[in-house]
């Protein structure tokens, strides 16, 4: 297996349709539109219901923090868990879990006692991202166990294509619907209630193991943790990715937390006008998706994550400098290439890098050490907000920050040859297969 192959077989183009009629695959990703759906919907209703609460900038950021602080806290022990436990019941789990929170967001006006709304919100928002920080882990570790090893590349892109087209066509009706049923948005929430409770059904008839094979459970748990750590620091690829991430994380916080009061506060752009924002971003992403999906390999992987940092930059720069909706519409387009070309090809190198039982750490801690600085960020841009009273100085510093780490990315890869790396750690990694093939293989003629 190499890095610098595409495949053009016509063959390659059905495999889109090959691994969706793989059943247990498929009930995966039924689950993961539903949800998504739902996802869709609550995300605008709980920007807008938490803004018409406070009117803060700051409020915002600290809700922004309250949505990834989990998976800073747990997610390190909580990848343990998932290298020991049925995945399977993990994720069911978790949609049960979320389906309970996100109803009772809501209602937290109705809630007893003298304590502000916008605190009930912080904290049922907190309780349910303990919940993502133990599905989306989970969900991670689980496809290569669903999936060919020469299939990762399309689930993968199935996955970003799949939460692209969501965002794609369900932010406008979204943003309609959330515009109907302000203040209190009940129904926008229950919807997503209801799709969290689909995704659990489709989740349970999945058939194949998703208990992770060769787990070992008699270590402690912060002996696990840090056999994780390890194991991503003995890799120089996975190292690329835990730095770069890190570098990047900063100027992500602050445009997660600031990009609702820029767009609204700023720009004021109106609940229909932001989903079709967001619209614009996933028509994009969903086009970069398929595009990357029909190849079989992708080209030079560890250059494409550092370029899409440099896009990024430039489309928060337009964002920042933009005062007019059609300008803000481009730099989100830009913006949704992004994500599908950072999550693509991180997370098919993952799944090809790491072994079964150390999967879940590995995807856990690198959704803490990327999170972790990204709360750190959204702290920053929402006090440097109200300091200036201003979100176009935090966006322009975000944008400069975006583009510096990408091009410093660029040159590490060039200068250490981490593709030449890349390529020798992926043909051992399939010798390693085709062995134990061979062995299960005369382990069966034996028996028989």
């Amino acid at each position: 297996m190499t890095t610098s192959l595409t495949t053009t077989e016509p063959a390659q183009s059905n495999t889109f349709r090959r691994i969706l009629g793989n059943r247990d695959y498929s009930r995966l990703w039924a689950g993961q539109l539903v949800s998504n759906i739902g996802t869709a919907i609550s995300s605008l209703a709980l920007l807008f219901y938490a803004y018409s609460l406070t009117q803060s900038a700051l409020a915002m950021a600290i809700l922004a923090i309250a949505q990834t602080a989990p998976v800073v806290i747990f997610a390190g022990f909580v990848g343990v868990y998932i290298d020991r436990w049925n995945r399977k019941t993990i994720m069911i789990a978790s949609d049960i879990v979320r389906s309970i929170l996100i109803l009772l967001i809501p209602l937290a006006v109705y809630f007893p006692g003298n304590v502000p709304p916008i605190y009930w919100v912080y904290t049922l928002t907190f309780l349910y991202a303990i919940a993502n920080a133990w599905f989306y882990p989970a969900r991670s570790a689980s496809i290569p166990n669903l999936v060919e090893a020469d299939e990762l590349v399309a689930a993968n892109s199935l996955s970003q294509m799949t939460f692209q087209v969501v965002q794609l066509t369900i932010p406008p009706l979204g943003g309609v619907l959330v515009a109907l049923l302000a203040p209190d948005y009940f129904l926008a929430f229950a919807i997503t209630a209801s799709t969290f409770a689909l995704s659990a059904v489709s989740l349970r008839s999945i058939s194949t193991s998703l208990v992770p094979k060769g787990a070992i459970s008699k270590e402690s748990v912060r002996t696990q943790v840090i056999q994780g750590g390890k194991y991503v620091a003995g890799n120089s690829i996975l190292q690329f990715f835990f730095i770069f991430a890190i570098l990047l994380a900063g100027s992500s916080g602050i445009l997660n937390a600031l990009m609702m009061p820029h767009l609204e506060g700023y720009i004021g752009v109106t609940e229909v006008q932001f989903g079709i924002i967001l619209s614009a971003g996933a028509a994009v992403g969903s086009l970069t998706a398929y595009v990357l999906g029909t190849k079989k390999k992708i080209p030079y992987p560890l250059y494409l994550v550092s370029i899409a940092g440099i896009v990024a930059g430039i489309a928060v720069f337009g964002l920042a400098f933009s005062t007019e909706f059609w300008g803000v519409l481009l730099s989100w387009a830009l913006i949704g290439s992004v994500d599908v070309m950072l999550n693509i090809p991180l997370a098919t190198l993952m799944q090809d890098l790491v072994v079964d039982n150390y999967r879940g750490r590995v995807f856990a801690l690198l959704n803490v050490v990327f999170t972790a600085v990204q709360v750190i960020g959204m702290a920053v841009g929402g006090v440097w907000a109200e300091a200036v009273a201003s979100t176009i100085a935090p966006l322009i510093g975000a944008a400069i920050g975006l583009a510096v780490v990408s091009v410093l990315g660029v040159l590490v890869v060039s200068k250490w040859d981490l593709h030449g790396k890349l390529d020798i750690m992926l043909n051992d990694s399939e010798k390693h297969v085709a062995r134990d093939t061979e062995s299960s293989e005369v382990a069966l003629e034996a028996v028989t």
